[in-house]
């Protein structure tokens, strides 16, 4: 080895230069042992008794959760978030959104839905150019996925990942079941 990539010890290389020396991490004593690590759910299967009927205790996501129920869920969130992403383009009517959201989160789609169209009118207004062409009025939007959340058995979360054109958007919904129905009661667009 040459002397450039020869490596010399810490102590070596601050006398050398003039730098102050490194600081070295000490070994803890032990008074100062680590502190433990609680796993938030165990990595692998727990070998012991089989548990009684009822949630799992460990508090894992698909434990104590019906798989059917989140497979609706995420179906939900695609939906409604492919849904939004349309009516924010203009390739859907806004009331074809009323089945799922409920009235908070429908007037907030409504406001930065008009927001969008004043928005694109005053730039074609002014002579500047579409830069998405005239096949504009179509908007397709491709959902690549969707994880869900849940937070109680009638309460789930869900982020959505969606492409808008060349557009990649992230969705968040809180999906909560109303008098027997599920409703959206948060959608963030991003």
């Amino acid at each position: 080895m040459n002397a450039v990539t020869q490596l010399r010890p810490p102590a070596q290389l601050a006398e050398a230069s003039g730098a102050p020396r490194p600081l070295l991490a000490s070994t803890p004593r032990p008074s100062e042992a680590p502190a433990a690590v609680i796993p938030l759910r165990s990595a692998e299967p727990d070998h012991g008794p089989a548990p009684a009927a009822g949630p799992v205790q460990d508090g894992s996501a698909t434990g104590g959760t019906d798989p059917e129920v989140e497979r609706r869920i995420a179906g939900i969130a695609r939906s409604v978030c492919q849904g939004a992403l349309e009516v924010l383009g203009g390739s859907r009517p806004l009331q074809q959104m009323s089945r799922w959201l409920d009235a908070e989160s429908y007037e907030r789609l409504q406001l930065r839905t008009n927001l969008v169209r004043c928005v694109g009118a005053r730039g074609a207004g002014h002579g500047g150019n579409d830069a998405h062409g005239a096949g504009s009025a179509h908007r397709h939007v491709v959902v690549r996925s969707a994880r869900v959340c849940p937070i109680s058995p009638a309460v789930y979360e869900a982020s959505v990942v969606a492409v808008d054109r060349k557009r990649v958007r992230a969705v968040a919904l809180r999906i909560e079941q109303r008098r027997g129905t599920w409703r959206v009661t948060a959608l963030e667009i991003g």
